[in-house]
C-alpha cells in the first residue's frame, strides 16, 4: 500500500512552466468561475505525456513518458511506457498497481482512508477545475493570461505546503485542458508534466483500462 501512496502522490506531485518574470496577481472571481464553468463540462479527459523531473541535488534529469485517462466521476489511469513499465487505475475506493517487473496486479481497498481521499480529490480538481476544493489548500495567482496560467501556492499550514512550493498550469487554448503543469518542491527540485495530443468528451476505448495495461 505504501508504494501505491508514493505512485499516486508522485503523480500529484509530478504534474508547468517556469515562473514568469514580474509579480503576480490574484485571478478575478469571474475568471476562476469561468474556467471552473468550463472544465465542469468535461466529462472525460485522456492525453499522453512527458514528465521531465529536475534533481537538484543530484543534478539529474529523469524523464517518463506514458498515457493518462480520467473519467467523471472517479475512474483514473496512469500508465507509464518508458523507460519502465507501470500502471496505476483508480475506481472508485479501488486501486490496482501493475509493474512490469513483478508483472502481478496489487489490488487494494481504501474506503474512507482520508490520505487517499485527499489525493484523488485533488486529482479530480485540478483537471475538473474544482477550485473550491483547491482553495482550502492553495492560493491562486494569474501568471498569464494568453495562454491562460496561474500559479496555486500551499498555504501556510497545509500539509502540501511542507514538500510543495508552488504549482504553476498552463492551460490549452480552449482553456479546456491543462497543457502543462509544473512542480516546483520546497527542496529545490522542480517536476515538468506536459500532456499531448489531449481529447475531451470522447469514449475511452475499453482497453485503456484493462491491467496489466494494454500495448499501445
Amino acid at each position: 500500500m505504501r508504494k501505491i501512496f508514493a505512485l499516486l502522490s508522485a503523480w500529484l506531485l509530478g504534474c508547468g512552466i517556469a515562473l514568469a518574470d514580474g509579480p503576480a496577481t490574484r485571478p478575478s472571481d469571474e475568471l476562476l468561475q469561468h474556467l471552473q464553468q468550463q472544465l465542469a463540462t468535461v466529462q472525460t479527459v485522456e492525453s499522453d505525456f512527458v514528465q521531465v523531473k529536475n534533481l537538484t541535488m543530484l543534478k539529474h534529469q529523469m524523464t517518463i513518458k506514458g498515457h493518462f485517462a480520467l473519467q467523471k466521476p472517479d475512474r483514473l489511469m496512469w500508465s507509464v511506457q518508458e523507460p519502465v513499465r507501470y500502471a496505476i487505475r483508480v475506481e472508485g475506493d479501488e486501486i490496482k498497481q501493475w509493474d512490469e517487473d513483478t508483472n502481478q496486479v496489487q489490488t487494494i481497498h481504501l474506503g474512507g482512508d482520508p490520505t487517499f481521499q485527499a489525493i484523488t480529490e485533488q486529482i479530480q480538481a485540478w483537471f475538473m477545475g474544482n477550485y473550491k476544493v483547491l482553495a482550502q489548500s492553495y492560493d491562486v495567482e494569474l501568471m498569464g493570461e494568453k495562454p491562460l496560467s496561474l500559479g496555486f501556492v500551499p498555504k501556510g499550514d497545509t500539509m502540501v505546503a511542507k514538500v510543495v512550493g508552488r504549482v504553476d498550469l498552463t492551460f490549452g487554448k480552449s482553456e479546456l485542458y491543462i497543457d502543462k503543469m509544473v512542480v516546483h518542491e520546497v527542496g529545490g527540485d522542480t517536476t515538468t508534466l506536459q500532456y499531448l495530443n489531449t481529447e475531451l468528451n470522447k469514449p475511452i476505448d475499453a482497453k485503456i483500462w484493462e491491467m496489466p495495461p494494454h500495448d499501445r
